[in-house]
């Protein structure tokens, strides 16, 4: 009888070890399916903080780039116009070009844009051929316009007086123009350098015109060198700012500077607030924007 009964505990035991066997796999697998949830959401948690580093990232690149646009509006100024200039004429064969060819810095398809340009000695005239100040005017540039060259430049060999003419391109075909072109390089901040020189006025254009007296070291006893042009004033185009070129600065890259002058009021009359610089060159502009 015992030994029945122990037969029978040993084979309820045996179906109690299976059962709990079983149940344990059973719970086990639900720990390591446990474990494999939260593991994936330890792991979305993860793509989750990713995410928003990438987007904070993305955010950070995207308030750079507004404020590099930002800064490139502001100095939508810095160059000459971007439109093209209306006229011209057919190209002339060369052979048919009075003068000699002379070999200067322009190269085709180069922009140069025009400066020290009055507007009230504007425009300056296009004609269709080289060194014929009495020929057919097809074309005018004035002080803010900027031309494609197409490389051909022309001398009178004879007549040092005749200058040297440069061909552009308008939008219905080609001119000649005598001088008034250049380069147009970078534009920096310079307000430092004339803050201490030039004083507060009861006019404000009286200030912008002492930016650019100071820029081309006119002095008492100043005969020749370097001169000014006032070329608009903020009323002209709704700017901010007056615009004055100094040109005929006596050095072989730099041929003068475009300023941009901004003043503000001050008690009774002006102050000079800021004034950004550009330079106008002679032989081209490198890649880090100055003078060639």
């Amino acid at each position: 009888m015992r030994t029945r009964l122990t037969a029978q505990m040993t084979a309820w035991g045996a179906v109690g070890l299976l059962v709990l066997t079983a149940c344990a796999g059973d719970d086990s697998q639900q720990v390591e399916d446990g474990s494999s949830e939260d593991a994936v959401q330890d792991d979305s948690g993860t793509d989750d903080d990713q995410s928003v580093r990438d987007d904070s990232a993305a955010e950070d690149g995207a308030d750079q780039d507004d404020r590099r646009a930002r800064e490139g509006e502001d100095r939508e100024h810095d160059q000459p116009g971007e439109e093209v200039p209306s006229g011209g004429s057919e190209q002339v064969p060369e052979d048919e070009l009075p003068g000699e060819d002379v070999a200067l810095y322009y190269e085709q398809g180069e922009e140069l844009g025009v400066a020290g340009l009055d507007p009230e000695e504007a425009p300056l005239e296009v004609f269709d051929l080289p060194l014929d100040q009495d020929g057919d005017v097809v074309g005018e540039l004035e002080p803010l316009d900027a031309v494609t060259v197409t490389g051909r430049q022309r001398q009178d060999p004879d007549d040092p007086e005749a200058g040297i003419w440069t061909e552009v391109e308008l939008s219905d075909g080609y001119g000649w123009v005598d001088g008034g072109l250049t380069y147009f390089a970078g534009t920096e901040e310079v307000t430092e350098d004339y803050l201490d020189e030039v004083p507060p006025a009861e006019d404000a254009q009286t200030i912008a015109e002492g930016v650019a007296e100071r820029a081309a070291g006119e002095g008492p006893d100043q005969q020749h060198g370097p001169e000014w042009t006032l070329i608009s004033t903020p009323e002209d185009h709704g700017e901010d700012f007056y615009r004055l070129d100094v040109t005929g600065l006596q050095d072989d890259s730099v041929a003068g500077y475009r300023l941009f002058v901004t003043v503000a009021e001050a008690g009774e009359g002006f102050e000079l607030a800021e004034v950004e610089q550009t330079q106008l060159c002679r032989r081209g502009v490198t890649d880090d924007g100055s003078c060639a």
